[in-house]
């Protein structure tokens, strides 16, 4: 009974104490929490950056406290803290410790961490409340070679590469940077032989090399070290070393394809794994004359290759699980011309706009006879094998005793680049007039490369790294006195082909260039 009436009391005692603090609802004093507030609106700064190792990031947010923006943290000492601290992005793989970075306001600090993704966090704690506010920052850190905009080149009789990044031509790039000799930087010699072929190919899609093809020599190199992973003998099931390296290309539909002695080598990489381990296998037997250095890119399931018979004037394919090279089906006499009876002597190939679906592109080539120069697009992807050759545009305006030397397609509009040593022309083929004059070279120099920034592989992905794809034309030139390089960057209008001038970026200090690619991270 004594054990009831207490347990009555305590009751009654507990109902009486929460009626009081109830009627006394409003009479405390609350304490303001001095909460502190990361501003970073319209001071420049991201929500992801792209880095590379062991440079500095610097990160400046506004810290606005009691009112009052803070100058210095000497100006809350005891009141707030401050801490950047580093930790990985994605889990998996080898784990990384956590790390401070700074304790100030404001971050500048050179990042040792790996390549990979991370996140920067700023802490920002009031030391009498431990109430915390926090800002979060995305940061890939990538190796010394980052991705960009490739140059392949000729340096002191040998092939090099260099490298050029910005926003242009990668996502969150605040500090542009230029690389040059790269493969001699990274593996101690330069390719022997003159520049033949740049492509970061996207076939071994495990490993994604970048392939590295000279006149003598064909490499895959690791695309983040540049590296020589891959040397000659070690792309190649079996092959006898001497001969002349004119081309090698990749498709979008994982196929990779190499020139060698005037044979045609392969690698079916969509067939049989994702790793380099799938060698180049034998030269493929045949009827033909002398290959182009010039393989198709948009070709599709149907053959392992496409090439073009300089001798024979016509294209020739290698079908898929065939042994030889050979011409194509009959075509029909409805077609714009006919594969297997071009007649005409090329000058320069290049892929672009294609049906209207992403991953169908076709194959455009500038080629000549003794009267007319064409502009020649070919569907190579057709499933309609008979019908092949889909446009022959003449082109006029170009002197036809001056050689074309590069070709650009756009993938968005119906126009192309055609440049000669001097000049860069505009044709809008569709409108059956002239190419004119785009661009000239400076006094002194003449134009080796030009190429519209575009993804070979699959566009819906260059869409994810690319900042501006399709809308940026880059122009290598030589200047034979200073012995010099030089890359003309602009900013293209991808409807009808209009370049900026005003937008133009400049970067020297390269070989001759022949050839200019895109480098990626998928």
């Amino acid at each position: 009974m004594n054990r009831i009436l207490k347990t009555m009391l305590l009751i009654v005692s507990a109902c009486v104490l929460y009626i009081s603090c109830y009627k006394d609802k409003g009479n405390y004093d609350y304490l303001d929490l001095d909460r502190a507030v990361i501003d970073t609106a319209n001071l420049n700064i991201l929500d992801a950056y792209a880095i590379y190792r062991y440079d500095e990031l610097h990160i400046s947010p506004k810290i606005i406290y009691q009112g009052a923006t803070l100058k210095s943290k000497e100006e809350v000492a005891g009141k707030l803290s401050f801490t950047w601290a580093i930790y990985q992005a994605t889990a998996g793989g080898k784990v990384y410790s956590r790390d401070t970075l700074s304790t100030d306001i404001t971050l500048q600090k050179k990042i040792e961490k790996p390549a990979g993704k991370w996140i920067v966090l700023l802490t920002v704690k009031n030391m009498e409340t431990q109430v915390e506010e926090y800002m979060k920052f995305a940061v890939q850190v990538d190796e010394q070679l980052s991705d960009g905009w490739m140059l392949l080149y000729e340096k002191n009789g040998n092939t090099d590469v260099g490298l050029i990044v910005d926003d242009w031509s990668k996502k969150g790039v605040t500090q542009s940077r230029m690389f040059t000799d790269m493969f001699l930087q990274s593996n101690g010699f330069s390719l022997a032989g003159e520049p033949r072929a740049l492509l970061h190919s996207a076939a071994p899609l495990a490993s994604a090399e970048v392939l590295i093809a000279s006149s003598q020599e064909i490499v895959a190199v690791e695309k983040s070290s540049f590296q020589v992973f891959y040397p000659f003998d070690k792309l190649f099931w079996n092959i006898q070393r001497g001969g002349e390296l004119k081309y090698a290309s990749a498709s979008n539909l994982r196929k990779e394809v190499v020139i060698y002695d005037n044979k045609v080598h392969t690698a079916n990489f969509a067939s049989a794994g994702t790793s380099r381990a799938n060698y180049f296998g034998a030269g493929y037997n045949g009827t033909y004359g002398d290959l182009s250095a010039w393989s198709a890119t948009a070709f599709g399931a149907s053959f392992e290759a496409v090439v073009y018979d300089k001798t024979a004037k016509n294209f020739k394919n290698v079908p898929v699980s065939g042994t030889s090279v050979q011409p194509f089906v009959a075509q029909a006499t409805t077609g714009a011309f006919d594969v297997n009876s071009v007649g005409l002597d090329p000058e320069a190939f290049d892929w672009g706009r294609g049906n209207g679906t992403p991953n169908v592109a076709y194959e455009y080539s500038v080629m000549k006879n003794a009267s007319q120069r064409y502009l020649l697009v070919t569907n190579f992807t057709n499933a309609t094998a008979n019908q092949l050759g889909i446009g022959k545009y003449p082109v006029n305006g170009i002197a036809l005793n001056t050689p074309v030397t590069s070709l650009a397609s756009a993938f968005g509009g119906n126009y192309a680049l055609l440049s000669t040593a001097k000049s860069l022309y505009l044709h809008r083929y569709m409108q059956n007039g002239d190419a004119t004059v785009e661009w000239t070279a400076p006094a002194g120099e003449e134009i080796t490369c030009v190429r519209l920034q575009k993804f070979f592989y699959n566009p819906q992905v260059a869409l994810l790294f690319l900042p501006k794809p399709n809308t940026v034309v880059y122009v290598a030139t030589w200047d034979p006195s200073a012995a010099v390089g030089k890359v003309y960057a602009y900013l293209i209008d991808p409807t009808n082909g209009t370049m900026d001038k005003s937008s133009e970026r400049k970067y020297s200090g390269f070989g001759k260039i022949k050839e200019m690619a895109y480098k990626w991270n998928l």
